[in-house]
């Protein structure tokens, strides 16, 4: 005879009879015993050897990874140690060439405006030296005497200014070699400044002068010095002028700006 019945029914069908379920008095306890022990087994067969097992088996496992990946790591370290080096080695490099394109940038601005302002200064001279010339030009044309005989030419006029004083040294020659010269002829050699060719006609009879005497004969050449003072010449335009007269007949006559 079983100890224990259980009776199972529905409570929403009341017309139906309970299943009912016999259970012996060893098998209640048993239930009763398992159901109780079974957690507590289980956690103490899995603390005590499955938890330890797949501990170590876990363990083994890591430290087989550790060992692996300490092999892996050297070379990397390694490498990571030439990057380093490599990395300061090239930022030294950058920063020398950063220097060096500093220092060109920079030579190359000053030889930019260097070059600026020398096409500047250039194209100032070029327009100087085209004023210079037509003034000359126009003094030549608007100074030169009419020579009614011209018997003499310069053959080079030498001009050389320095420390207030102005020295010249030219050599006439014939204008043709049957040409009758007089033995003795005057030259009156002028140093005339000005900034065009008006004021220095204005100015001649304050110009400095000197006067030689030209024996064709004896000596072609003509020279000396005429005081110039630095006051006068500084920021003009500046020549000698030579005239040679056979009385008071001019029969050469040549200049030059210096």
């Amino acid at each position: 005879m079983p100890s224990y019945t259980i009776l199972i029914m529905r409570k929403d069908v009341t017309d139906r009879r309970p299943h009912t379920i016999h259970i012996g008095t060893k098998l209640f306890w048993f239930l009763i015993l398992f159901a109780v022990g079974a957690p507590i087994v289980g956690f103490v067969v899995s603390a005590g050897w499955i938890a330890p097992s797949w501990l170590k088996f876990n363990m083994h496992s890591m430290e087989q990874k550790v060992e692996k990946a300490e092999k892996n790591l050297q070379p990397l370290q390694q490498q990571n140690a030439d990057l380093a080096q490599r990395k300061a080695t090239l930022e030294d490099q950058l920063k020398t060439a950063r220097e060096a394109l500093a220092t060109l940038e920079t030579k190359s601005t000053m030889a930019e405006t260097a070059r600026t302002e020398a096409a500047t200064r250039l194209a100032a001279a070029e327009t100087e030296l085209i004023t210079l010339k037509q003034s000359l030009a126009t003094y030549e044309k608007l100074l030169k005497p009419k020579l009614e005989k011209e018997l003499l030419q310069c053959v080079n006029l030498d001009v050389d200014y320095k420390g207030g004083v102005v020295s010249y040294k030219t050599t006439f020659s014939k204008i043709g070699q049957n040409m009758n010269v007089p033995a003795v002829l005057n030259v009156r050699v002028r140093a005339l400044t000005g900034d065009n060719a008006v004021s220095m006609e204005q100015g001649q009879n304050q110009a400095q002068t000197a006067t030689h005497q030209l024996q064709l004969a004896k000596s072609p050449t003509v020279s000396g010095k005429i005081p110039l003072p630095e006051a006068q010449a500084t920021g003009t335009t500046r020549l000698v002028d030579l005239k040679v007269y056979d009385g008071s007949t001019p029969v050469a006559y040549c200049w030059k700006a210096f």
